[in-house]
């Protein structure tokens, strides 16, 4: 097949119909197998061919016979490409499959420029390219267990690293991007090369030794730090005054002085210092001392920054160092430096439920980014296995989206509700996807598309624990 032909044929009894120029009904012959994301290239009655994307289909009143819905997406010009602003109205333009040439212009005119996997479309194949400049939104990625989430997330980082000078920040709950900078051996030697050379900072917990994941308690805002000691405004109303009236005057303090100045105070006073000791807080290894803390190292001009946050000894502790680099972001945003904040296993730190001053202190910053963050050049990237685990008002605002395979209806639904524009019927498919198969939609791609995701570049940093077999039975 070369890259002119058609893919697949279309029933030549297939026609379109458009009253408004935007969208199109379409009914076709047996022959035919159009299927919802599928482009179509109709030809009008006076020789206009024109580019269109089918979005429902099914089987008309005679089942020789199907019939569906569509929008137009422009007129084909010289180029192949489609020229959005001209959607002429047409009546019984006839329809046929679209060529690879279709598919790499729509991409090119599009501005996709960052290579994923393999795009499939009305039977022709190409390479699936996402749009850099789409990423100065929001995104979601979502895909049960098992899907090819977090290997899928690895492909477009790695593009992401490759393809844009964007500054991104990444929090790793379970050591999977721990190799983000390790090329495999069997990369391309160029793009090899280009990941080893970048400024890639791992941070993790000493137990996993590499540089170390910290945070500095006296930098962060005091109602971060209140949210740290577990200190709710209205049921904790005296300590957390007694913090607020020790702090105000803005001098720095670190948990261990703040200990120590407590101990020799008021009976108020040293009732605080004992919170502190009775939560453990001093026994944290978090604490970064003499040492730079994860916002320090991001600010320091670092390319990508892992922060490793399985292995700390107490589960507050990756909260904390969350909410302290989140803060750190928000607090420099008058700087515009463009940021992409990736929330891998986002449910752990931004749940549509939070508990606890610290993780709710969390998910409210992560709410004002989600809101106000795009104007400021800090952007999200959250990776979960359902939607419904996610804060709603952080998933309403996500403008992108890429599902991976998704057994549950009424996660299908949620998504068909939060992302309009991804076709329904195309999200209604999601069950039925391959491992490593996902659909995107939304900015970052000219139209809503079925890929199937490449190869990664780097090394994943955690896998999956294989069931161990017995030994074979002896011949008897």
């Amino acid at each position: 097949m070369t890259a002119e032909t058609p893919a697949a044929a279309v029933s030549t009894v297939s026609t379109a119909t458009s009253l408004d120029g935007r969208s199109f009904r379409y009914r076709a012959g047996g022959a035919s197998s159009l299927l919802p994301g599928d482009l179509v290239v109709i030809t009008t009655p006076d020789g206009v061919e024109i580019l269109g994307q089918v979005r429902e289909g099914g089987q008309a009143s005679s089942s020789a016979e199907q019939s569906g819905t569509g929008t137009v997406i422009g007129v084909i010009g010289p180029d192949d490409a489609p020229l959005r602003r001209q959607k002429p109205a047409f009546a019984a333009g006839t329809v046929r499959a679209p060529s690879v040439t279709h598919l790499v212009a729509l991409q090119r005119a599009g501005g996709a420029d960052l290579p994923i996997g393999t795009w499939r479309s009305g039977g022709a194949e190409a390479e699936a390219r996402l749009r850099a400049q789409g990423f100065n939104r929001h995104s979601f990625l979502c895909g049960q267990s098992g899907s090819g989430k977090t290997y899928a997330l690895g492909v477009i980082l790695e593009q992401l690293m490759l393809g844009t000078d964007l500054r991104m920040v990444v929090l790793d709950p379970n050591a999977d991007f721990v190799r983000l900078s390790e090329a495999r051996t069997d990369a391309p030697a160029a793009e090899a090369g280009r990941i080893e050379a970048m400024d890639v900072r791992i941070l993790r917990p000493d137990s996993a030794g590499g540089q170390p994941l910290r945070l500095r308690f006296a930098t962060m805002p005091r109602q971060a730090q209140a949210a740290v000691l577990q200190l709710d405004p209205l049921a904790d109303r005296g300590e957390y005054s007694q913090f607020m009236r020790m702090t105000e005057d803005g001098v720095p303090v670190d948990i261990a002085t703040l200990v120590a100045r407590l101990a020799a105070g008021t009976a108020d006073e040293q009732a605080l210092g004992q919170r502190i000791e009775n939560l453990g807080l001093l026994d944290w290894e978090v604490w970064a001392g003499e040492q730079a803390s994860a916002a320090e190292v991001v600010e320091s001009g670092a390319r990508v920054t892992v922060l490793d946050l399985g292995g700390f000894r107490h589960p507050r502790e990756p909260v904390a160092v969350a909410l302290d680099l989140v803060e750190r972001l928000w607090a420099k945003r008058g700087s515009r430096t463009a940021t992409l904040i990736v929330i891998d296993e986002a449910h752990n730190l931004c749940p549509a439920e939070p508990s606890g001053p610290l993780q709710t202190a969390l998910v409210e910053r992560l709410i004002q980014i989600a809101a106000e963050g795009r104007k400021y050049g800090l952007w999200l990237l959250l990776s979960t296995q359902r939607p419904s685990k996610i804060h709603p008002q952080v998933l309403s605002q996500c403008d992108n989206l890429a599902l991976m395979r998704m057994n549950s209806p009424s996660d299908v639904s949620d998504l068909a509700k939060a992302f309009g524009f991804a076709p329904e019927a195309m999200l209604r498919t999601a069950h039925d996807f391959a491992q490593g198969e996902v659909l995107v939609a939304g900015g970052f791609v000219p139209v809503p598309g079925f890929v199937q995701m490449g190869a990664r570049l780097t090394y994943e940093g955690g896998s999956d624990v294989s069931v161990p077999q017995s030994a074979p039975a002896p011949a008897s």
